[in-house]
């Protein structure tokens, strides 16, 4: 199953600077994923998603350093700003299941949990 998301939601994937608000971060990560996480999941599970870099990642983060290039910033605000005038594209994004093999996450999120260290 694939959800659009647009370039400003996925830029805190990707970038790891929050451009959006954190209801979209739950609604990215839950439907990649196709979880239901709770707060503490979200950094382990971001780190998951980069980890296994799906392609539509690789993708994004392309577009996103080719923007900074032409912005000539990768001042945050600039940024934003120019990605919300000039590049706010949606991208079609699959849940993980459809491109990898997400058995793992399960002990990932075990094994890199913030809350047993």
């Amino acid at each position: 199953m694939k959800k659009q998301f647009n370039l400003l939601q996925l830029f805190s994937l990707v970038d790891g600077r929050l451009s959006t608000s954190m209801d979209d971060i739950y609604d990215m990560l839950n439907h990649i994923l196709d979880e239901d996480l709770f707060t503490h999941h979200l950094p382990v599970a971001m780190r998951y998603i980069r980890e296994k870099n799906p392609s539509w990642f690789k993708d994004v983060a392309d577009k996103i350093e080719a923007i900074k290039v032409e912005c000539k910033s990768d001042d945050f605000e600039k940024l934003i700003n120019f990605i919300k005038k000039h590049h706010n594209d949606t991208y079609n994004i699959p849940q993980m299941k459809d491109e990898f093999n997400v058995s793992d996450f399960g002990s990932y999120m075990i094994n890199n949990s913030l809350l047993f260290k």
